[in-house]
């Protein structure tokens, strides 16, 4: 009996089993179905913070806390399986602004809360425009003292930890992003413009620093997000900026665009899908 005779009437012999099995099954019973792909549960979306999380900059303000709808707030909310329930950023919030008029908006329902803040208890904006277009001034020199005084208290990060603690407490079950800020100027600017650079990158060390505590004092779910590198090569003085770079106008100076927002939007969504239930 040759080999191709033996191949065939084997390969026969396998469909006609096949058909057997397939006509055994009684009609109207599906076959089991593969098992979908696990998903995380719906985020019930709550951002608090300062101007960068109400959105400022990237579209027309909604209401005087400067509100618009092209923030990273609202490019989570794009995003399937996350609901923003509450944006109740607002423009110049100092962390003690929002623990005191912001933090009753989270409850023990909300399971994702993005926080951005502290740079309104610096006022880096301020400072710029006291210090623009001579920081040879007596005004500029006083913006600066106050801002440096305030980032060597430590009072920031103190604040910061509390209010992660605090915000925990009320949403036990909610997930805590804290961003960061970047380099306004790109971090390798001389002069009065790094010194701005350095008040953004020690100001980024403290919110990172509350993070780490609230964790450790608290058992507090946070996470920092790091937004600097993103905006490597983006700075408001860069040939693409991603921040607004006109010192005339103060609402978009000094904030992201609607690159800089998308920027924001990745990066606090990477972070949350590492910690999503």
């Amino acid at each position: 009996m040759s080999a191709l005779f033996t191949r065939r009437a084997r390969n026969g012999i396998v469909a006609a089993a096949s058909a057997v099995v397939l006509l055994a099954i009684p009609i109207g019973i599906a076959l089991p179905a593969q098992a979908a792909p696990p998903q995380t549960a719906v985020a019930k979306y709550v951002a608090l913070g300062d101007s960068i999380a109400a959105g400022q900059g990237a579209g027309t303000p909604l209401d005087a806390c400067l509100r618009t709808g092209a923030g990273y707030a609202n490019g989570l909310d794009a995003i399937p399986r996350i609901n923003l329930l509450r944006n109740a950023g607002c423009s110049g919030a100092t962390v003690s602004e929002v623990a005191a008029g912001q933090l009753d908006q989270v409850n023990r329902g909300t399971t994702l809360i993005t926080i951005t803040a502290g740079a309104g208890d610096l006022d880096i904006g301020g400072v710029y425009a006291a210090c623009f277009p001579d920081p040879n001034t007596l005004p500029c020199a006083a913006a600066v003292g106050a801002a440096q005084q305030t980032l060597e208290s430590g009072v920031i990060g103190e604040r910061l930890t509390a209010l992660l603690i605090a915000t925990h407490e009320r949403s036990p079950r909610a997930q805590i992003l804290v961003t960061g800020y970047p380099l306004p100027f790109g971090g390798a600017t001389p002069g009065f413009l790094g010194v701005i650079d350095q008040a953004a990158a020690a100001l980024d060390a403290q919110i990172a620093g509350a993070v780490a505590a609230a964790a450790g004092l608290g058992g507090v779910p946070a996470t920092y997000v790091d937004v600097t590198a993103a905006f490597a090569g983006h700075s408001a003085v860069s040939a693409d900026p991603w921040l607004g770079s006109n010192a005339a106008d103060p609402v978009t100076f000094l904030h992201p665009n609607a690159a800089g927002y998308a920027a924001y939007t990745g990066l606090v969504h990477d972070a949350y899908l590492a910690v999503a239930p």
